[in-house]
């Protein structure tokens, strides 16, 4: 039972991961270009943040 506790906080915390990342470039692109906010751009940054958490944990090797 507990494994499957760590399972999922460990799952909640890469998107909480993917979430913060994904602000991150939120902030970037809507300072570039502030007319450019909106929720495209916010789905489109968290999409990012996740794909750089994938890529992150999984190995080139």
């Amino acid at each position: 039972m507990s494994e499957l506790i760590f399972e999922l906080l460990l799952r909640l915390l890469k998107v909480a991961a993917a979430a913060l990342i994904g602000l991150l470039i939120y902030t970037v692109g809507s300072s570039l270009d502030p007319a450019a906010a909106g929720a495209t751009l916010g789905v489109a940054s968290f999409a990012a943040g996740a794909g750089v958490i994938l890529l992150l944990e999984s190995s080139p090797l």
